[in-house]
């Protein structure tokens, strides 16, 4: 299963994202709590994926986590190490989920294991 392919599965299984645009932060911006260094902050598009849009929202919404920290060192790969057992589960379309998928996983995919993303619905 390639790379793209993986965050898609990822995304129905639970995970976040759909038509993002990325805030690089050179000096790493803090989580609101202040406990996390925030590699990068992704803003995802309602208007874009709005299934997924609605998924991420109501996830974090019911206490799951709007960060994201990338561990691809696991098989079956899941792209955040948040990701897994508790992760929060729904049907989504498939184009909308295809779509999402790409969007996150062009946005990350250079960045290193450990890194943080926070996720964020526009």
């Amino acid at each position: 299963m390639n790379f793209k392919g993986a965050v898609s599965n990822f995304l129905v299984m639970g995970l976040l994202f759909s038509g993002c645009s990325a805030i690089q932060n050179p000096n790493h911006a803090k989580q609101t709590s202040g406990l996390q260094d925030i590699a990068q902050v992704i803003e995802f598009p309602s208007n874009k994926y709005p299934e997924t849009a609605a998924h991420i929202k109501d996830a974090i919404a019911s206490v799951k986590t709007d960060i994201c920290t990338i561990d691809r060192d696991e098989y079956p790969m899941a792209l955040c190490r948040e990701g897994g057992k508790g992760a929060d589960i729904r049907h989504i379309k498939p184009a909308d989920n295809r779509g999402a998928g790409s969007y996150i996983g062009n946005k990350v995919e250079k960045l290193p294991n450990g890194a943080k993303v926070k996720i964020v619905v526009k």
